[in-house]
């Protein structure tokens, strides 16, 4: 068939917000999610947290319906507005705090008067906002950011200040980050909790529920280490804070590796964060996915008469469809294993995850490989299959290659001299194959090769008096790994 016109989609759910819901079945995190029961959602990187809160955005409609307002703290796309923030970030995380509280409450006085509901309580806040010039006529999440880090950073100068008098038409505003004493109460000042309670009142009055998603939190402080641990941590202080305002929910989205960085040190609020839910996958919801992928493809369905409506509500049919495109078993034999799980070991880090992002665009890759295949008349496609096996072998480079460029590299670049120094070597090493491919002592070595393991570049794994590093088949490819022991 024509394969052109066949895909699994793009493996980055932003690109892909119009498509993403012909072929998404709810699963438990999702529940969770749009129920309101679960208000941070851990997942790997490539595990689907863009694709859930991609799909939170399409269905703001239905939300509402509920008396929800879904409200966004990022762009799905493009530059990241809290980018200005990199060059004079706040220097503390109660700077932070104050920034994070100082924005929710701009997106919630930025809806209402764009709805121009902004009224009771809501209006008392509306005109904090501007008399601190917080909110203007034109209002963008990136001019919010900044004129929220600007405040911030002002208010916790002006009230480190000893005595106080300097509040009295401080250019903060007339809003204080501590409860303001009762002098300063008279002469009209409020604290951003005492905003945020106002907000809170008003909405109990309307009826409505504000939900606050943030997502992109991996790219939106990713210039310094410290920059993203105040970040991120004040934004849990200030999720934790929110708590006792039920009417102002945050949906953060968050990958695991980075909530562990910022925690790892102590954080005292980790423990309070219970209306979470981590995404987690199986082999069945991985190839449920793809046949999911594969119903979106009208040529597909034409050509083998799939009734795609029978096929989602039947796993065993989803299996006889995938079998159908694909042969049986990429190496054949009794011990060998079936294609998908031969796939899965392809695209599996060191950590055991299998990430959706990756086995999207490794299906992908194969109709590529064979539409190159198919133009130089060398396919070897058995029939009913539309791809070889060859195909399916050949993907696994170009899927390796756009891991550790695009990933491995691009995240963490100070590693990349002790990755490619493994090039052409084989896939298991010992402290001291790897002490002497890096040129570093063995005590050095266990501190770079534990760094991997955590970012699942290695694989752990115990073998007598000794640990073993092994690296999984995603990265082999691309540096040219051999199978077998370095020592």
């Amino acid at each position: 068939m024509n394969l052109s016109e066949v895909s699994f989609g793009d493996r980055v759910a932003e690109n892909e917000a119009d498509r993403l819901a012909r072929y998404f079945i709810s699963t438990e995190q999702w529940e969770n999610i749009y129920s309101g029961k679960a208000d941070v959602i851990f997942g790997a990187k490539g595990s689907g947290k863009s694709a859930l809160y991609t799909l939170l955005l399409a269905n703001s409609g239905s939300l509402l319906e509920k008396g929800i307002v879904l409200l966004t703290a990022e762009q799905p796309k493009g530059k990241t507005v809290f980018s200005d923030i990199t060059s004079n970030p706040p220097t503390s995380e109660n700077e932070f705090v104050s920034l994070w509280k100082i924005y929710f409450c701009q997106l919630i006085i930025k809806y209402l008067k764009e709805g121009n509901i902004c009224t009771g309580k809501a209006k008392f806040v509306e005109a904090k906002l501007i008399e601190a010039n917080l909110i203007e006529e034109e209002n963008t999440l990136k001019k919010l950011v900044n004129s929220a880090k600007e405040f911030a950073k002002n208010l916790l100068a002006v009230e480190s200040l000893e005595g106080g008098a300097t509040l009295e038409g401080g250019i903060t505003g007339k809003i204080t980050f501590k409860t303001p004493s009762k002098e300063n109460r008279e002469k009209g000042y409020v604290s951003i909790d005492e905003l945020i309670e106002n907000l809170n009142n008003h909405l109990q009055e309307t009826g409505n529920i504000f939900w606050i998603s943030i997502d992109r939190l991996d790219i939106a402080f990713d210039e310094s280490l410290d920059l993203e641990k105040n970040a991120l941590r004040a934004l849990f202080r200030a999720y934790r804070d929110l708590e006792a305002y039920p009417l102002i929910k945050l949906k953060i989205f968050l990958r695991n590796d980075i909530w562990k960085r910022i925690t790892e040190e102590g954080f005292r609020e980790a423990s309070h964060i219970t209306r979470s839910t981590t995404i987690q996958w199986n082999e069945k919801n991985l190839l449920n996915l793809i046949v999911m992928r594969i119903l979106d493809n009208e040529s597909i369905c034409q050509a083998y008469q799939i009734d795609a409506e029978e096929v989602r509500s039947n796993y065993d049919k989803q299996i006889e469809v995938y079998y159908t495109l694909f042969p049986q078993q990429v190496d054949i034999g009794e011990k060998q294993s079936t294609t998908f799980n031969w796939i899965l070991s392809r695209v599996r880090d060191g950590l055991g995850n299998e990430a959706p992002r990756e086995l999207i665009h490794y299906h992908n890759e194969v109709i590529t490989q064979e539409r190159r295949a198919q133009d130089i008349r060398s396919s070897n496609v058995e029939e009913p299959n539309i791809v070889s096996r060859q195909s399916i072998k050949e993907a696994a480079q170009e899927v390796s290659r756009v891991r550790i460029e695009q990933t491995l590299y691009a995240e963490y670049p100070h590693l990349k001299p002790h990755v490619s120094a493994l090039e052409n070597s084989k896939a298991e090493h010992n402290l001291a194959t790897l002490s002497s491919a890096w040129g570093v002592s063995e005590d050095r070595a266990l501190a770079i090769a534990q760094e991997l393991s955590e970012i699942g570049f290695f694989e752990q794994k115990l073998a007598k008096i000794e640990r073993i590093y092994k690296i999984p088949f995603l990265y082999r490819f691309y540096l040219d790994i051999s199978q077998g022991k370095a020592f």
